[in-house]
C-alpha cells in the first residue's frame, strides 16, 4: 500500500495519512478506534472530497482540516495497511485491507532509486519534503546548464524544460540513466500529490521569468 506515516490527531481520538487511491489520484484517510473514512483532494481549492460514507459527527470540518495539516509534504511509502485504531492511537498494521488499497497495476515510482534519492536530498529535519529546497537546487541547476539556456532560447515550452531538468537531476543523484517518459511523467505527479500545489512551481516561474526577458 502507497501511503504516508501516519499522524496522530487532536481534533478526533484517531490517526490520518496520505494515501494512493485505487481509482486514481490521492486520498487522506482518518480513522478513530469506531470508525474510519477516505477523503479525495480537490486539486483546484485542496479541499476534502468524501470518498465513500463517513460520519459526519466524527469527521467534522477541523478534523478534515488538521488530517491536512498533518500529512502535507509527507513523503509516500510502500507501507502495510492499517486495520485497528485503538483508544490508545496504537495500531496494528497488516491484518486487514482497507478497502481503498490500490489494487490496479501503475507505475511504481517509490521504490525507484531517483524517487529514495530526491527524498533524502529535499527533505527537512521535520521529515516532510521541503519544495523551497528542491525549487532552490534546480534553479541553480538550470542557471547553470548550457542546455536550458539553449531551449530557451529556442522557446521550448517551461513544462518541457522542467521535464528536462527533473530527469537530468534525478539522474545525477540517482547516479543512472535516466527515466523514461512514463516513469518521468508519474515521478512528477507524484511529486505534485505530496502538497495541493505543483511541485515544481517556482522553478517553472523562473524560467518563464527567464523566456519573458529574451523576447
Amino acid at each position: 500500500m502507497i501511503r504516508t506515516e501516519t499522524m496522530r490527531m487532536s481534533t478526533v481520538n484517531g490517526l490520518a495519512f496520505k494515501q494512493k487511491l485505487q481509482a486514481g489520484g490521492t486520498g487522506i484517510t482518518i480513522m478513530t478506534p469506531d470508525d474510519n473514512a477516505v477523503f479525495t483532494i480537490n486539486k483546484r481549492d485542496g479541499d476534502c472530497v468524501p470518498y465513500g460514507k463517513g460520519n459526519g459527527d466524527v469527521f467534522v470540518q477541523a478534523a478534515l482540516d488538521e488530517a491536512l495539516e498533518l500529512t502535507k509534504r509527507l513523503p509516500y511509502k510502500r507501507l502495510g495497511t492499517i486495520s485497528k485504531v485503538y483508544p490508545d492511537i496504537h495500531c496494528d498494521e497488516g491484518a486487514v485491507d482497507l478497502e481503498v488499497e490500490d489494487s490496479k497495476t501503475e507505475i511504481d515510482v517509490i521504490t525507484s532509486a531517483e524517487y529514495r534519492e530526491f527524498i533524502a536530498q529535499y527533505t527537512d529535519k521535520n521529515g516532510k519534503f521541503s519544495y523551497q529546497i528542491m525549487n532552490k537546487e534546480l534553479i541553480q541547476f538550470a542557471s547553470k546548464s548550457s542546455v536550458v539556456s539553449k531551449k530557451l532560447a529556442d522557446k521550448e515550452d517551461a513544462d518541457s524544460i522542467v521535464r528536462y531538468i527533473v530527469k537530468s537531476k534525478a539522474a545525477d543523484l540517482a547516479r543512472n540513466r535516466g527515466m523514461d517518459e512514463s516513469m518521468l511523467t508519474a515521478f512528477i505527479d507524484t511529486f505534485d500529490s505530496m502538497d495541493t500545489r505543483s511541485a515544481f512551481k517556482e522553478l517553472k516561474a523562473y524560467l518563464r521569468g527567464k523566456m519573458s526577458r529574451k523576447k
